[in-house]
């Protein structure tokens, strides 16, 4: 049988999907296995998700991200749009918008490393506000990237508006924000995700006492089976439910993203 190109790209897509996908699929398998070790299959249970409710380290960690990501993400978009205020008019690209995407493509542990020597230069205290602070100083570019096409866009009709008699505020409310919405709507979503899951910046930036559900799931993984608590197949319900968190919210601005553009 002949296969054509368009047939030979939608195998590859797949098969890229499926490397991609395994090993989630393989984790989530495991989260359910009687069994606290990996690639034992001893029966189907729930017993590990049962547990999780009674895991008060584990609340508390998940309380410290979604914190830590909510308060970056909101941080972010005010920062960025504080740096696009007064570039909206400006067709061409500046000197911020060259600033702006070094931070994506530098590697995550030199950006870690940076930020730590940072704030012991200033010592700042480590713990909740240094990991704020390191989650929010990366989140600014991707937040400034979504917002700087959404709010360079409307400049017209806010003049148009002012033209026909809207004063500023009636501009703001009625033209820029209606128009700046998904935009932000996406820099949020991004960068809370980014957050909440992010590592790397997260185990360098933080003090004694404070972490994050990722740091958490990483510690315990480092010594397994001290405890049902550190066992694999826990950590695996606790991971199974972080990815299944990310992609819900990704799955969910994704549709909402398509229902917008079908309206428009």
């Amino acid at each position: 049988m002949r296969l054509d190109a368009k047939t030979l790209l939608r195998v590859y897509t797949f098969t890229v999907l499926a490397l991609v996908y395994a090993p989630i699929a393989a984790l989530a398998v495991q989260s359910f296995s009687e069994s606290p070790l990996i690639g034992v299959w001893e029966g189907f249970t729930l017993k590990w998700y049962s547990m999780i409710p009674g895991d008060e380290r584990a609340l508390r960690a998940l309380y410290n991200s979604l914190s830590v990501a909510a308060l970056s993400a909101l941080s972010s978009i005010v920062i960025a749009l504080l740096a696009l205020a007064g570039y909206r008019r400006v067709r061409r690209v500046t000197l911020v918008d060259l600033a702006v995407y070094p931070p994506l493509i530098l590697p995550d542990i030199v950006e870690a490393v940076a930020l730590l020597m940072f704030l012991v230069y200033l010592g700042f205290p480590l713990g909740f506000y240094s990991v704020l602070v390191g989650h929010t100083a990366f989140n600014v570019a991707y937040a400034y990237i979504i917002l700087a096409p959404a709010l360079r866009g409307g400049t017209k009709l806010e003049e148009a508006a002012r033209t026909l008699g809207a004063s500023p505020l009636q501009v703001f409310i009625r033209v820029t924000l209606p128009l700046a919405a998904p935009g932000l709507i996406s820099a949020f979503t991004l960068t809370f995700l980014l957050s909440f899951t992010d590592f790397i910046k997260t185990l360098f930036t933080t003090g004694p006492g404070f972490e994050t559900l990722p740091l958490m799931i990483w510690n315990r993984a480092r010594r397994p089976g001290l405890g049902e608590y550190s066992s694999y197949s826990y950590l695996a319900a606790l991971s199974t439910l972080l990815v299944a968190s990310s992609i819900s919210i990704a799955a969910v601005y994704t549709l909402y993203a398509l229902r917008r553009g079908a309206r428009s």
